[in-house]
């Protein structure tokens, strides 16, 4: 049971950060996929996107937008 929990909070968290991403980018979803698809540095040059399959990879990726927002990242 505690794996179909688990798997839910990641199902949830995925979404919140597909969200965030696109509100990131105005909206703009070709750059957000874009985005999604590239290596980025920070994140140890891997694509989000292969960082989105459990928690701690979400967690990069919101802590991330939250630095870019803050206008800490670039």
């Amino acid at each position: 049971m505690a794996d179909v929990n688990e798997e839910e909070v990641v199902a949830e968290l995925r979404e919140q950060v597909y969200r965030e991403i696109f509100e990131l980018f105005e909206g703009n979803r070709a750059a957000a996929e874009q985005w999604l698809s590239s290596p980025i540095t920070v994140l140890g040059n891997q694509a989000p996107i292969s960082l989105m399959e459990n928690r701690r990879g979400l967690q990069k990726i919101r802590s991330l937008i939250k630095k870019w927002e803050q206008g800490a990242a670039s």
